[in-house]
Formats: structure tokens, sequence, C-alpha cells
């Protein structure tokens, strides 16, 4: 049986700050304030970090924080005022859903530019890649079995890295730019 890989404490750091402005932004339109929005940020953030339970995926960390985040902000609502008179419910479920849906399109297009970027290396490239991450074997074991250094394996893990990268960006700066 293969084991789930869960995002560890900085996958869910990284992708909590590189999706702030949204999640402070949708915490925002429920409470109406948006320094209490950060601070709802703020504690959604540290409550993910400790979650105990760990999260899959990105679109699952994402849609827990929404929905800690909504949560938490219609209790601050609550406290305050003894009763919440924020967005109604079905409002918020439809305005959740939509954010969700522009990061998966999003994370769609992400993964069609990877997968497109990914033909474009060189057969050898992409054995490296495969051995690396999906046998998670070591820089020196990839160089022993391809017969090369294992410095020559670093510099070409860290030159496919860049590849890829620039040509996502790439890829992703050529299809949103066509929007």
């Amino acid at each position: 049986m293969m084991e789930r890989l869960m995002l560890n404490q900085e996958q869910t750091t990284l992708l909590l700050l590189r999706n702030q402005l949204a999640l402070t932004a949708f915490f925002a339109s429920v409470v109406r304030s948006y320094q209490l929005a950060e601070d709802i940020f703020q504690e959604v953030c540290i409550a993910a970090i400790s979650h105990d339970g760990g999260f899959e995926s990105d679109p699952h960390l994402l849609n827990w924080a929404r929905l800690a985040g909504r949560n938490r902000a219609i209790d601050a609502l609550r406290a305050r005022n003894g009763k919440y008179d924020g967005l109604p419910e079905d409002l918020l479920d439809r305005l959740s859903e939509a954010i969700h849906q522009s990061s998966l399109s999003i994370h769609g297009l992400k993964q069609d530019a990877l997968r497109d970027c990914l033909q474009v290396l060189t057969p050898i490239n992409r054995e490296i890649l495969r051995l690396r991450y999906f046998e998670g074997k070591t820089s020196a074991s990839i160089a022993e079995r391809l017969e090369r250094k294992v410095t020559t394996v670093y510099q070409s893990i860290a030159r496919i890295h860049k590849q890829l990268g620039d040509c996502v960006e790439q890829r992703l700066s050529t299809m949103l730019g066509g929007q």
C-alpha cells in the first residue's frame, strides 16, 4: 500500500502566504473589516501549521482554511454583536465555491504547463527527475546508476528545476495573458 504524502509545515506556510490576499479578502467579506480579517488569517495560519491531521494537498488545505476562517469570522461577529449579521450563508457558500473554482483553474493551468514543459526535457533529464522524485533516489544513487559524478547530478537537478520554472512561468504568462 502506498503511503499518502502530507504537506509539511513549510509547504503549508508557503501555500497560505501565497494565498494570503485571497483568503484575507474572503474573510473581510464576512466581517467587513480588513484588520479583523488579517487577524483571522493569522489565526487560521497558526491553526493550520499546528493541525494534527495534516493536509493531503493544496486544495485540501485551502478548502480547510476558507472554512476555518469563515467560521472564525462568524464567531467574531457574534462575539461583537451577539448575533451574526453578515452575508447570508448561501452567498458565503457561493463565494467560497467561486474562490475554490478559481484556485482549481489556476492549479489546472499550472499542471498543464508543467506537463508541457516536462515533454521539452531531454530523455536523460526526465529520467533523473523520475529517479529523484518518483522513486525517491538520492543524488548519489542516481549518479551511480547513470554512471555520473554526484556533483554532475546535483548540477543537473538544479538546471532542470530552473528550466522547468522558467518554462512554466513563460507558459502561464502566455496562457493568462491571452485571457
